[in-house]
Parts: C-alpha cells; structure tokens; sequence
C-alpha cells in the first residue's frame, strides 16, 4: 500500500509543472489578443430585418492591418448602422464603415482607415483549416458587461447544427459584450470562431455558439480575391429527421427563386461531384461549398436508391450591401426574396421591415412582415420608384 501511495504522489508532482505551463501558456494567449481585439459600436436609425433601432455595442478582431479588415458579428455591426465605431484598447474611438454582411452567417467585415491602425496592434492568427477538438481548451475575450478586455475559459463543447447553421459550441462564458470577439484555443493561440450568442441563463449553463472560422475565413479569402462571397440561393427545402442529422433529402422544390435546380422530393444530394469524399452533412455544408461559386456545377445526387450526376446553377443572393430602403411615417420599407415567395409573394410585393413605436405607421396598425400593395392607389413592386413617388408627394404639400 505504502508503495502505491507514492507512486501517486510522484505522478501528482509530476504533472504539476506540465499543468502550470498550459496555464500560463493560456494567459500568454490572453495577453496577445489584447493587441487584435477591439470594441464596436454602433447606432440604428432606419433598421432592416434582424435589426433594432437604437444603439448596441461588442466585439471585434483585427484580421487585416494593411487593408484596416475587422471582423466581428452582423448583431454587432448592424446590416444598416447609421454611425459605426471601433476602438482598440488604450484608444479612442474611430470611424469604421461597414464591408460586407452575410446574410446567413453572424459574420461581418467592417473597415477602417489603414492610419488609424495603431502600430502596436496585432493581426489575429486565425485557424482557417481544423476543427476545434472537442475537449480542447479555449477562451472567450471580449467585454462582457463594459468589462473591457476580459477574457473567459472553458473547453470545446463540439460542432452543432442548430439554427441552419454549423456553430462551434463551448462552455466558455459568453456575455453581452463578448459577441464578435474572439473564440481562443489555448493549446495554440490561434481564433477557432467567431463569439455570437449563448443561451438564456433561465434555460441552460454553459451553452455558447461561436461562427466556425473555417467558414468565415472562406468568406474573408473570398473578399481578398474580390469575389462575391455571398451565400447561393437554395431552391430546395430539406427533410428534418432528428435521428438522422447527416443527410440532405429533397423535401420541397421552390420555384420562385432566381435559380431552379433539377432536383425531385425524395432526392438525397450527396456531394459536389468535383469532390465526392466530402459528402454534405447538412444544408450548411452545402451552402458553405457552393460559396464563391457560380453558374453551372455538378452535384452527385441519389434518385430511387442510384446515384448519377446532375448539373444545378450556384447564384449568389442579393449583397445586401447594395438593399434599398425607404422611411416614410416610422415605416422601414424594402425588398427581399424568401424561399416561400410563391406562396407567401407571388408577386414580389415590399415588406415592412420595422416599424417605429409611437409612430404614424404604428398607429395605423402597420406590422413588420406586412407586405405593401399599393400606396395612393400606386403600385409598389419597385422601391426606387415608390421612393421618387414619396418625395414627390412630400414636395407637393
């Protein structure tokens, strides 16, 4: 027994100075995100969909000091800021413009001015190419409640599709004021994803999402090249089966939308056939493949139990940089295009996209979603000509 007993405590001394050197070596990664990590905020006057009027602060990461590249959430940036600002730490704040927003992924690429990138500042070293291992060690930095510049542990929970999308899960304590900030692993120092939500206490502990750097870094080498990184419509809805996550089957065909693919109910799509090693485990792998891609490619589908090749259109949706937008009486109106466009617009009519409160159009009992026939008797499938029409209107008074 007495032999057993030191064994133990041979192995406990041990492994002491290797634990203290990960520890360490996580505060060490810490410390350098302190130079690529900075604070955003914003102000929303005329918001679209999925966004709110007022002001919002979080996260941010220096990707590309040459270019004035940061990356940080699309809640955190707004798809519509009216005033956008960054600032890194020991700084004040500057002006930054927004670059590109996805309409899928939490993900956008705002910009500054190369001079106003102070010296000291870092890049981050991002891991375009693994997945985070399950287990593995990892920090969330940010500015958790104006807690500026903190950073969080915990490990890698897994990878999850929820929401229609692939996230990175992790224990590590994401707050307010941590979304768009880095997703550290401590082994290597490199950012893994991309801090974005966290679910409600009330409901849970411990369950936060990050965006996969694998897809954003495609996104951002996209934009590099000067590519469109904008996700492909996809004309198809597949079938949900909780225990079955890893296959794409046909389950509605849309044929409203800019791009029609020569799919049937009851197809399973497989893989693209340029590389059928890589089978799509759900729409996202899917969506994630075909970006940057365009016109014709080859998928490999399975039709009745026999897989043949089908050649369907990648077309990139709508930047929505370029969206138009009219305010008139609290009202946001624009244009969008959903999947179920042919049932729920055929006819591709404006929608509400906010209303303000106390306003007149909320007085009038103007929802958002609400789609808009007509104004004055006028049509208003165009937004550019509903927009001339008002200003019209509103110098006639």
């Amino acid at each position: 027994m007495f032999k057993i007993i030191l064994c133990s405590l041979l192995l406990l001394v041990s492994s002491a100075p290797a634990n203290s050197e990960k520890v360490k070596e996580g505060e060490n990664h810490f410390a350098k995100a302190n130079a690529y990590t900075v604070k955003v905020k914003n102000r929303v006057k005329y918001p679209f969909i999925k966004d709110k009027k007022g002001s919002f602060s979080g996260a941010g990461f220096l990707i590309e000091k040459k270019l004035g590249w940061i990356v940080t959430n699309a809640h955190v940036s707004s798809r519509n800021p009216e005033s956008l600002e960054v600032a890194f730490k020991g700084g004040k704040f500057i002006e930054a413009k927004l670059h590109y927003i996805d309409p899928l992924l939490d993900l956008a690429v705002i910009k500054i001015a190369t001079e106003n990138v102070p010296d000291k500042a870092q890049v981050a070293k991002l891991d375009c190419e693994n997945k985070p291992t399950i287990g593995s060690p990892a920090g969330a930095f940010g500015h958790p409640y104006s807690l500026s510049f903190s950073g969080t542990r915990g490990i890698i929970s897994g990878e999850k599709y929820k929401w229609g999308r692939v996230w990175v899960q992790t224990d590590a304590p994401i707050n307010r004021g941590n979304s768009g900030g880095p997703l550290i692993s401590l082994n290597s120092g490199k950012v893994v994803g991309i801090s974005s939500a966290t679910l409600s206490k009330k409901r849970s502990e411990g369950l936060g999402f990050a965006v996969p750097m694998i897809h954003a870094c495609k996104v951002i080498n996209l934009l590099k090249n000067g590519d469109d990184p904008s996700p492909s419509y996809i004309p198809v809805g597949f079938a949900y089966d909780d225990d079955n996550e890893s296959e794409l089957v046909a389950a509605v065909i849309y044929k409203k939308l800019p791009s029609l693919w020569p799919l049937q109910v009851g197809d399973r799509l497989v893989a693209l056939a340029s590389n059928p090693k890589q089978e799509f485990e759900n729409q996202a792998t899917l969506i994630h493949a075909l970006r940057g891609v365009k016109g014709k490619v080859d998928v490999i589908i399975e039709r009745s139990g026999k897989k043949m090749t089908l050649s369907i259109t990648s077309k990139p949706r709508s930047n929505l940089m370029k969206r138009m937008g009219v305010h008139v009486s609290g009202v946001v109106i624009a244009s969008d295009t959903y999947r179920d466009d042919e049932e729920m617009n055929p006819n591709g009519l404006p929608m509400i996209h906010d209303v303000a409160s106390a306003s007149i159009g909320s007085a009038a009992g103007i929802n958002a979603y609400d789609l808009v026939i007509s104004v004055d008797g006028n049509l208003t499938e165009d937004i550019q000509k509903l927009c001339k029409y008002l200003k019209n209107a509103e110098s006639a008074k």
